[in-house]
């Protein structure tokens, strides 16, 4: 008996040291970046050096996204569905508007700074990370012919009201924030003027709200996986484990791991602007790379969901995720700008007016997914990098 609990407080305490090394190790490279000048030694070495480490610094970020994703399941397991990715979209909102606001407070003036931010979350988000997604789940699928003929219901399939849903509020705010300001006869920039500026954010923060209540009350059941459709694992260690996170552990853990993801992408935007430039590319690529970083922990969730079969909860990572930053940034940068007397340029350049609109035509929900749709994303999401490096 006394040898099977001394097995028992082992296995726990390797099952926690398992959880708080990644953390451990972020929290090591932050103080190692922030207090030991190591960035600034890195900043003045060859080419070669500054590749090897954002490559270190790029693995301990996907190392922390990985435990984030983890505890992101643990969460979602414990209250459900929509709240699990509710919680998460949330926590890294709060963190990519901190990093926003510091920049627009303490950094050089940069007018389209929320507006290329902004661009980088929907273009990742819509084309690569969910194309990547919708081919996932369409190629996890079983079962799809029956006496050689297609069973169109096995084919993976989101909540279609759902799903509508989300398209609704982002395409409306998209235009609305990116596209319409180059149309504005109130400036000479592409942007409104005060009284437009208003009657906008207290839209986006209005919509965002009224969509807030329908989704966590009666209309919880739209964005509620279809079960059915889920794929089935087999049990193993992790599943069964007995030492799981409570509540309060796991979102205290989620809330931390992100903190330091969040960080440590911005402290390397520095260094990737260096290797940007010893490489001979366009500097607009530095803000993609680390708004890349920044969104690892919602990819690689709603990466793990598509593999399992869970649709939606893919989509409500991925989908709200783009309503939270376009609904949330747009208000805040605003009133930023009228508080530091800073322009905030809105308006999309043409190509990327164009890319935006195949974007949410591709993006209309379709009722099931073969992954040819994903595929086409991903195209998009190919071109739209080329054109940044190009």
């Amino acid at each position: 008996m006394a040898a099977s609990s001394e097995t028992s407080t082992k296995s726990r305490a390797q099952y926690l040291l398992l959880i708080i090394l990644p953390l451990l190790v972020g929290l090591f490279s932050l103080i190692s970046i922030e207090f030991t000048g190591v960035m600034d030694w890195l900043l003045v070495q060859p080419t070669a050096t500054v590749i090897i480490g954002l490559a270190l610094l790029s693995g301990i970020v996907l190392l922390l996204s990985s435990s984030v994703v983890a505890h992101a399941d643990r969460v979602a397991e414990l209250i459900g569905q929509p709240y699990g990715t509710l919680i998460l979209t949330a926590a890294v909102m709060t963190i990519e508007l901190s990093l926003v606001a510091s920049t627009m407070l303490t950094g050089e003036s940069n007018p389209t700074l929320a507006r290329d931010s902004m661009f980088s979350v929907v273009m990742i988000t819509l084309t690569g990370v969910t194309g990547a997604s919708n081919v996932i789940a369409a190629l996890k699928r079983r079962n799809l012919f029956s006496n050689g003929v297609l069973d169109t219901s096995q084919l993976a399939s989101p909540n279609q009201l759902g799903a509508l849903t989300y398209f609704d509020l982002i395409s409306t705010m998209c235009v609305l924030a990116l596209v319409i300001p180059n149309f504005s006869r109130s400036t000479s920039e592409a942007n409104f003027s005060t009284p437009v500026n208003i009657v906008l954010s207290i839209v986006a923060i209005g919509v965002y709200s009224v969509f807030l209540s329908a989704q966590m009350g009666r209309y919880r059941s739209l964005y509620a996986e279809r079960d059915s459709l889920i794929v089935s694992l087999p049990n193993n260690s992790e599943n069964n484990n007995s030492f799981h996170l409570s509540l309060s552990q796991a979102s205290i853990l989620l809330v931390v791991g992100l903190l330091l993801v969040c960080l440590i992408a911005e402290s390397m935007g520095q260094l990737i602007e260096t290797g940007i430039t010893d490489l001979g590319l366009p500097s607009s690529l530095a803000g993609v790379l680390v708004a890349g970083l920044i969104l690892a922990p919602e990819a690689l969730n709603a990466l793990k969901a598509a593999s399992l079969g869970e649709v939606q909860r893919s989509m409500n990572t991925l989908y709200g995720s783009v309503v939270a930053t376009v609904s949330l940034t747009v208000p805040a940068v605003l009133i930023l700008g009228e508080i530091t007397h800073t322009d905030v340029i809105l308006g999309l350049e043409p190509f990327e007016m164009v890319l935006l609109a195949l974007t949410l035509l591709l993006s209309y929900p379709h009722v099931r997914l073969t992954g040819i749709e994903g595929m086409m994303k991903i195209v998009i999401f190919i071109f739209w990098i080329l054109l940044q490096i190009a």
